[in-house]
């Protein structure tokens, strides 16, 4: 615990130290701004129009139109759109955490020092993890906005948003790890963020390919890969068991797959 304590600080102050985190974070959370604003703005436009909406549907003998609903408008669109942008952050913010180490030539001391791989590695992801968990911190705004500002009686449901939280969190992590091992497979920090963007795009695409497979069995399998179809349960409010495994999987999956990389380097130094 000492070793992945030690590299836990040595990377967290390296992102505090390095203006590639505080870009992330700033374009992360202006586009998220963004979009959180162009989804409340059609709220109040959708709640203006509602009345008339309403009584036209009424007249013409249709069905009425959904009442506002600030969960489904603001709420699920505004932490989808986070969700996507995690795709092109996470691997700029992942893609030094190895690839820099190479490059210095710091690696040898690394592996040659009392801490073991693993406890690097753990150190690592997990200063990563809380970087994001801080970016993810920043967000809060727009909860207080939407409850300000959402009329009594239809303001966001809590536990959808910290459902949307809990979702973010695992997808975040699982990309991480993502990121952490394409780091250890070059030297190269835009190869291994190219890498790793490449791996999540397959994992956020492999969910549509299932539509065009004619096995029954193929097909949901290659479902439950998706990573985006489990954010989906979170983001709707659903907090399924069946997901949370499915990242805890993943995230050690891929933790292994970069300490088995990692112990191959080490031995041929």
């Amino acid at each position: 615990m000492k070793g992945t304590w030690t590299v836990f600080v040595k990377e967290l102050r390296s992102y505090v130290h390095s203006p590639v985190a505080y870009v992330m974070a700033f374009v992360f959370l202006i586009l998220c701004g963004y979009f959180f604003q162009d989804a409340m703005n059609f709220l109040n436009r959708y709640t203006t129009d509602y009345p008339m909406r309403y009584q036209q549907a009424q007249q013409m003998r249709r069905d009425p139109p959904p009442p506002p609903n600030v969960d489904i408008v603001v709420i699920r669109r505004t932490y989808s759109v986070m969700a996507f942008l995690l795709t092109f952050i996470m691997p700029i913010l992942t893609m030094r955490l190895y690839s820099e180490e190479y490059r210095n030539g710091t690696i040898e001391l690394l592996f040659t020092s009392p801490v073991t791989p693993g406890q690097t590695l753990a150190g690592k992801f997990l200063a990563s993890f809380a970087l994001y968990a801080g970016i993810l911190v920043l967000t809060l705004n727009f909860v207080v906005f939407a409850y300000l500002y959402a009329e009594e009686g239809v303001r966001p449901d809590t536990g959808l948003i910290l459902s949307c939280y809990l979702g973010l969190l695992f997808l975040g992590a699982s990309f991480i790890s993502v990121g952490v091992f394409a780091s250890a497979l070059t030297e190269n920090q835009i190869v291994a963020a190219v890498v790793s963007f490449s791996v999540l795009l397959m994992f956020l695409v492999i969910g549509a390919a299932a539509d065009y497979v004619g096995n029954y069995s193929a097909a949901e399998f290659l479902r439950y890969l998706a990573v985006n179809g489990h954010a989906d349960s979170f983001l709707r409010g659903v907090i399924s068991l069946r997901d949370i495994v499915y990242y805890i999987t993943f995230i050690g999956f891929m933790l292994l797959l970069t300490n088995r990389v990692l112990e191959s380097r080490r031995w041929r130094l």
